[in-house]
């Protein structure tokens, strides 16, 4: 083991593994039993959040092994931080992304390494789950925002009522997609163009329902991004495509070419600038353009530069 010799001398470490190993010893077989089975159940990750298994939480165990348990695996985690681990961890990650985006909202920056990094959260919960504190899988880099104001001490595994759920595991999930297309524009006044947004995300599993309810990235999304403010800087970018495009549009044929050209473009664009949410907003304006919508043409030609009669 690397790090053999730089833990023989943590007697903190030595201290904490000594005293849960007595408070073990000092239960009956059955619950030695049950403890064992925790600590080995805990850390299957991939296998509970897919709802492949199972595994008993600290407060099913016995009350004398619970503080003892809590105690050496947050030391251990601790550890992760003093060795270097955690950082060479979250470099592996940075690397290995095509964007140093947050995972689970899609909206967050995260720090480059050697930066204050952000936190590598514990994706189950150490206070409920604080045999797996230490596993590396259970760790994943996290918006602040996602982490402190959203996910805090939120289980994945289990819902507010108990009730067991699947969630994502975020080291081999594959991407969700968004769309909008089920959004009203309204047709009929001078209010806002799309008087209700609707986020429909594919597919609608239970593990895209867990991702919602515990990142709430639709609510997100809607309050922040989906404003008329926001979105008239979204029409305006399309203005600019045009533009710097060179692009002689002079029919609603070639302007609903162009508008799925600029979809296509924002949909290459990945995360960075919030580009997957103007895609999904486009591509609901390139189906109603294509399908005539008689408030949007006007405004589009407009954009476009196209000469109106």
């Amino acid at each position: 083991m690397p790090y053999r010799a730089k833990l023989s001398s943590r007697h903190g470490l030595r201290d904490r593994f000594v005293e849960y190993a007595s408070a073990l010893n000092m239960l009956d077989t059955d619950k030695r039993k049950a403890v064992l089975a925790a600590v080995v159940a805990q850390n299957k990750i991939a296998d509970l959040l897919a709802g492949q298994c199972d595994c008993l939480s600290l407060g099913d165990l016995a009350v004398d092994i619970r503080e003892p348990a809590k105690s050496l695996f947050t030391f251990a985690f601790e550890l992760l931080t003093e060795l270097g681990i955690r950082q060479h961890q979250y470099k592996i990650v940075c690397d290995g992304v095509p964007e140093r985006i947050c995972p689970f909202c899609g909206c967050e920056n995260l720090e480059a390494p050697g930066l204050p990094q952000e936190d590598l959260d514990h994706y189950i919960p150490r206070s409920k789950y604080p045999f797996a504190a230490a596993n590396l899988h259970n760790l994943a880099p996290m918006g602040g925002r996602c982490n402190s104001s959203y996910k805090r001490t939120q289980d994945p595994l289990r819902r507010d009522d108990g009730l067991r759920r699947r969630a994502f595991d975020p080291y081999s999930a594959e991407g969700v997609k968004i769309s909008f297309e089920n959004s009203v524009i309204d047709e009929l006044t001078t209010g806002p163009l799309v008087s209700d947004w609707v986020i429909d995300l594919v597919p609608g599993t239970e593990e895209v329902q867990t991702w919602d309810e515990v990142f709430h990235v639709r609510k997100r999304w809607r309050e922040n991004f989906l404003d008329e403010k926001t979105f008239n800087k979204w029409l305006d970018g399309f203005k600019s495509f045009c533009k710097r495009s060179c692009m002689h549009i002079t029919d609603d044929t070639q302007l609903v070419e162009a508008i799925k050209n600029y979809q296509g473009y924002l949909s290459d664009c990945g995360f960075q600038g919030h580009a997957f949410l103007k895609a999904a907003a486009f591509q609901l304006m390139f189906r109603k353009c294509e399908a005539r919508s008689p408030r949007l043409l006007p405004i589009f030609r407009d954009l476009a530069g196209i000469q109106q009669p």
